[in-house]
């Protein structure tokens, strides 16, 4: 039975990233007609609109007044400025290259556990997250006259997406996911709002648009709920590696929507930042069954 639950778990992973790519490459199609921030408002307006119907399908919506918690707040407003900087990223750059630098977070993660938390790590562990850092670079190709300054945007994403995971953790379990969910993604909203007041002249969206970033919002809520699904049908163990098929999904959508097709340094940088990424997996599922 727990084989077949990891099986359905690992499968959950897999429909995450699948949603979760669809969601970024319809917004970076919406943005070919639309600047980034009205594409990030009006999809936020989608995931709003179903967020909510799932919320009162699965009866969390009674709950709303723990959406206050502090730690829901902060994880929301860490989750803004990754998104902020995320969408410029994907509007000037391959969105298998913004994909794969965004794939360092989770080794963000583990040295704001160090740094912050005060949490031991062995010289090998630090060794491998760096190694993942050499890959992100040589996706991003600094100083490459091929490649858009804009990347290095999605460095700032990771950072902040790594301290909106430590702030996550620290959320109090009788708080909903999704109702935590639904908190970011209007904060970000509300964000995408005033930024784009202040830095760009919107204009009337087209009906094409208009469906793009519907569809976009709803990927997004999809993404959000399969993930849920994937660690409450899986252990963490099982299901942590297919994280990585959001990087397989994003060159193949980059490739067949957008005719971007990496280089080899670029495709090096991916297969570093996996390999780092899947070693330090195995060294903290060794440390969980020691």
């Amino acid at each position: 039975m727990a084989h077949s639950s990891n099986l359905r778990g690992i499968g959950f992973m897999l429909l995450s990233g699948f949603a979760f790519v669809l969601n970024d490459s319809f917004m970076k199609l919406a943005i070919a007609a639309l600047p980034p921030y009205e594409v990030l408002l009006l999809r936020g307006l989608s995931g709003t609109f179903f967020a909510v119907i799932l919320l009162s399908f699965m009866g969390d919506l009674q709950n709303w007044r723990t959406a206050f918690d502090r730690h829901v707040m902060l994880r929301a407003g860490l989750e803004s400025v990754a998104i902020l900087t995320y969408i410029l990223a994907l509007a000037h750059s391959p969105i298998g290259d913004v994909t794969a630098i965004f794939q360092i977070t989770p080794l963000l993660v583990i040295l704001g556990m160090i740094f912050i938390h005060r949490e031991k790590s062995t010289a090998l562990r630090l060794c491998l997250v760096g190694l993942g850092f050499f890959g992100a670079l040589l996706v991003a190709q600094p100083g490459n006259a091929a490649s858009s300054p804009f990347i290095l945007l999605a460095f700032i994403t990771a950072i902040f997406a790594a301290l909106r995971d430590l702030a996550a953790r620290q959320i109090s379990g009788t708080v909903p996911a999704l109702l935590s969910t639904l908190v970011l993604i209007l904060v970000v909203l509300t964000s995408a709002l005033i930024c784009g007041l202040i830095f760009e002249h919107w204009i009337m969206p087209s009906f094409v648009v208009v469906q793009l970033t519907f569809a976009a919002g709803l990927f997004m809520m999809l993404g959000h709920y399969f993930t849920l699904l994937a660690y409450r049908h899986a252990s963490a163990q099982a299901v942590a590696p297919f994280y990585y098929s959001f990087l397989l999904f994003a060159v193949i959508f980059g490739f067949v929507l957008f005719k971007d097709v990496p280089n080899w340094i670029s495709v090096l940088g991916m297969v570093i930042i996996v390999t780092s990424g899947l070693a330090i997996m195995t060294l903290e599922n060794r440390k969980v069954k020691a």
